[in-house]
């Protein structure tokens, strides 16, 4: 018998998957999402809706089946009073143990395990890299508050990658594949596709965005670099088994293209 209430989210990928961390204790819930991917197979999710939040629309008797709904808001004011991880705001306006470690949880049906084999036997070894997020339709990255890495440094990251430490590379996007030398695929990839094929890369590279909340599915073993612009960031959506590089240039990306390099090689020698 599953709960019949909705919760509701809005907000990034990332926010999202942080959620999943509080499911296992309300019970068989429903859940409404941008996102909805991100809670397929949940085995304490009974369904997963696309958002119908449109205030032009009259959606009063789907809402009414439910017998409570829940608009749950990560950044409350407490989030932004507080230094407190995302995860654990979630948890404390749930009333859930904010001592836990901090974990995300994806799951993945036996046949989308199947699916996926033709994929990973292309790619062999591979690491993950992603240097631009919601902003990826900016043309200039170098500004402050910018999330995304310079386009140069990020190929020049790449361009070792390939050919130095010859591995391929999937590059997380969403609009436009920005750089060369990249693992060319017969399939566009969803947010939903890198999350599983995160568990199998021998590591990956991200500033702060989908891949840095994606590794830390419990069900995930993979360890990787993460690119800050601040330290409070920082504290908010970290996950401690990465490693976490902070920007030399306080607000604006940029970094040390061989410490990057340095930490990278560091993870894939403790993957083998």
């Amino acid at each position: 018998m599953y709960n019949q209430d909705l919760y509701v989210l809005d907000g990034g990928i990332g926010k999202n998957i942080c959620f999943t961390n509080c499911l296992a204790k309300l019970g068989k819930v429903n859940v409404m999402s941008t996102w909805p991917k991100v809670f397929t197979n949940n085995p304490n999710v009974n369904f997963s809706y696309d958002s119908q939040l449109n205030p032009l629309l009259d959606k009063t008797t789907f809402f009414n089946k439910f017998e409570n709904i829940y608009m749950i808001q990560g950044y409350d004011p407490y989030f932004h009073r507080n230094k407190i991880h995302l995860i654990n705001n979630f948890r404390r306006i749930l009333n859930q143990d904010t001592n836990e470690i901090l974990y995300n949880e994806i799951f993945y049906s036996e046949e989308e395990e199947e699916e996926i084999q033709p994929l990973l036997e292309k790619l062999e070894s591979f690491i993950l890299v992603q240097f631009i997020g919601s902003d990826e339709g900016s043309k200039e990255t170098d500004f402050f508050g910018s999330r995304a890495l310079t386009r140069q440094e990020a190929q020049e990251i790449i361009n070792v990658i390939n050919f130095d430490l010859k591995l391929n590379v999937v590059n997380v996007f969403s609009l436009k594949n920005h750089f060369d030398n990249t693992a060319q695929l017969d399939i566009q990839l969803d947010y939903r596709n890198y999350a599983h094929l995160i568990k199998y890369a021998k590591s990956f590279v991200a500033i702060d965005s989908s891949l840095n909340h994606m590794s830390a599915n419990r069900f995930c073993n993979t360890k990787g670099v993460v690119l800050w612009n601040d330290e409070n960031v920082h504290e908010r959506f970290c996950y401690d088994k990465n490693i976490n590089l902070f920007s030399n240039t306080p607000g604006v990306m940029r970094f040390d293209k061989n410490i990057i390099l340095d930490s990278l090689h560091k993870n894939i020698k403790e993957s083998k």
